[in-house]
């Protein structure tokens, strides 16, 4: 393009001075001042014509010629992704178990069962359970056992006594055997009571004992009214 306006500008200039001749020439002619100006005004005018089509010609045919502008692409700055947040772990406080004792072993009393050799059973008793009696009232204990064990129960040895409860009796606490007492043999014991004064529910147990070994045991419950 800057070449195209040197051409234009050095063209322009060389009809300005090829004007300027061709005044000189027309005033020998015997043309007028003004109309020499409109001629040469004329004539500038054509050759600028000219010389514009000349340039207007030579884009077209050349129009790699011409400044292009090339668009450039917008750059694109990537817009930065959202970072996910990781949770932060929330922690439950979790109770502690309890774990059990095991248990503590208790000892269970266990029941020692009759020897054998004293065995024995009983075979009627007085009075029935629970009978009733007024406060004072007079009543005999009787008890009737017999020997179903292989020891004989001697009279020198074994005695009928009382264990614990109330005390009903009046005169003893203890009966001793007025004969030995051999296997399928029974023997019955009778002591005088008397009920108690004050109103409610009475017992005693009684039974048989030699040495330290207490078997037959038996228990007589009253009330009184």
């Amino acid at each position: 393009m800057k070449r195209k306006f040197l051409l234009f500008f050095f063209f322009s200039i060389f009809l300005i001075f090829f004007s300027g001749c061709s005044l000189s020439s027309f005033g020998q002619t015997g043309f007028s001042p003004a109309e020499l100006t409109a001629t040469y005004e004329v004539m500038i005018i054509d050759a600028m014509k000219t010389a514009i089509g000349e340039i207007t010609q030579q884009a077209l045919l050349n129009p790699s010629a011409t400044n292009t502008f090339t668009a450039i692409p917008p750059t694109n700055t990537p817009i930065p992704s959202a970072t996910p947040i990781t949770p932060t772990p929330t922690f439950t406080a979790v109770p502690p178990t309890e774990t059990p004792l095991p248990p503590t072993s208790t000892t269970t009393p266990t029941v020692t069962p009759t020897r054998s050799d004293f065995n024995c059973q009983l075979v009627s008793n007085s009075p029935a359970l629970n009978q009733s009696y007024p406060p004072g009232g007079d009543f005999d204990g009787r008890w009737t056992f017999k020997n179903t064990g292989s020891e004989v129960w001697d009279k020198d040895k074994v005695d009928f006594l009382f264990f614990s409860g109330t005390r009903f009796q009046e005169h003893v606490d203890k009966l001793d055997l007025n004969s030995n007492v051999s296997n399928g043999e029974s023997i019955e014991f009778i002591i005088d009571m008397l009920a108690p004064k004050s109103a409610g529910t009475y017992s005693a147990t009684w039974g048989l004992k030699k040495d330290d070994i207490v078997f037959c045991s038996a228990m007589i419950q009253i009330v009184v009214k």
